[in-house]
């Protein structure tokens, strides 16, 4: 009974290990996403989620999918690849086919999910997961390691060291997750980091991100990870490895990426107020 204790606890802790791997955006990140989202849903979209969920509370509901990736994992196999699109960064013409077999990646979810909120026919708990993979996974794909891959897990292979850290073990999903969101903004507590974001939107950029085109979203974050996130790592090219030792990101690396990342949060949680507009304000 002991070793089969043993055993059980070993393989939850190493899927543990995994999902933590996988995250996009740290708790910090997603939370902002959902705070942002708040302030652009319409009211009848507000009353449409009351009634649905139970509550607006879009921060909490973005955590939902990484709170429970081991859980629905086990579910429904196949849902830990719908965090992300592994577009590779080295070939822009990959078809969504070669890179989301199964259509176990974000952009075929995020679709198939918003069919099922607005369907009268689905359930309520199927509508219910429907805002929980929404909310989240919009989220996710504006982090640019969500929608790309250098054959590394994202990023999660690489090793790198950071000017501002005397942290030992960072690779650069983790920086792009955590470290650089943190440094991107002056304050540290949520609502007032949403509360910039949301007062420094133009109406250009209303006009703009208004517009529910998923692969333009994806685009947006690939060319992002080509040409900063990979594409100013030092020596970096396509034709060679990326070798096993740390990367030193430099402040102009990091300085670029908190310039960045803001527009990337502010971006995700106005487009998943967009689409949940779109699917409950009808």
């Amino acid at each position: 009974m002991a070793k089969h204790w043993l055993r059980q606890y070993l393989v939850l802790l190493v899927a543990s290990c995994l999902s933590i791997a996988a995250h996009a955006w740290g708790e910090v990140g997603h939370r902002v996403t959902g705070l942002v989202a708040n302030e652009f849903i319409t009211d009848t979209t507000r009353r449409e989620l009351q009634a649905l969920m139970g509550s607006t509370d879009l921060a909490t509901m973005a955590l939902y999918m990484d709170k429970n990736k081991m859980a629905l994992q086990s579910r429904i196999p196949g849902s830990r690849e719908w965090h992300y699109d592994d577009r590779p960064v080295c070939n822009s013409k990959a078809t969504r086919a070669e890179y989301c077999p199964g259509g176990n990646c974000s952009s075929v979810q995020i679709r198939k999910h918003y069919r099922i909120l607005i369907d009268p026919h689905s359930s309520k708990g199927d509508r219910q997961f429907a805002v929980y993979v929404l909310v989240h996974l919009i989220g996710d794909i504006h982090q640019p390691l969500h929608a790309s891959d250098h054959d590394d897990r994202g990023g999660n292979d690489v090793k790198v060291t950071l000017p501002t850290s005397t942290a030992a073990k960072l690779n650069l999903h983790s920086v792009w997750d955590n470290n650089l969101v943190a440094q991107s903004f002056d304050v540290k507590d949520e609502r007032k980091i949403a509360q910039q974001l949301v007062g420094a939107i133009t109406d250009p950029q209303r006009k703009e991100w208004k517009s529910v085109r998923i692969d333009q979203w994806l685009s947006e974050g690939y060319l992002i990870a080509v040409n900063d996130v990979y594409g100013k790592l030092p020596g970096f090219t396509c034709q060679e490895d990326l070798g096993a030792d740390p990367i030193a990101l430099d402040m102009d690396y990091v300085k670029n990426a908190t310039v960045i990342i803001p527009t990337q949060l502010l971006k995700a949680g106005y487009r998943i107020a967009a689409v949940l507009n779109r699917a409950l304000d009808r």
